[in-house]
């Protein structure tokens, strides 16, 4: 591996050398390989037990203004309606 392993990283970000054989497979083929190909790896070990646990892993992004968020969710760039209200923005 080009980087260590830590928590929550994939076998992409750390330029897993092993992650090259899998590369061209896809969904059922490539996590039927992966069982096989990864078992000794931390990372998918653990993959492997939230899964066991039906668990998620959700991957979180920092807090956004509210009315920031509301400019983005119509497509608008939010500094140039800074000016206006939440509402405002929605019903554009």
């Amino acid at each position: 591996m080009d980087e260590k392993y830590s928590p929550g990283s994939f076998c992409r970000e750390i330029n897993c050398p092993e992650h090259e054989a899998l590369e061209s497979l896809e969904e059922e083929a490539y996590l039927e390989k992966k069982k096989n190909h990864c078992q000794d790896c931390t990372a998918w070990r653990f993959f492997l037990w939230l899964e066991q646990r039906n668990f998620r892993v959700i991957r979180t992004i920092d807090e956004v203004p509210a009315k920031e968020l509301a400019a983005r969710l119509k497509g608008i760039d939010p500094s140039t309606v800074e000016h206006l209200t939440i509402e405002e923005i929605l019903c554009l």
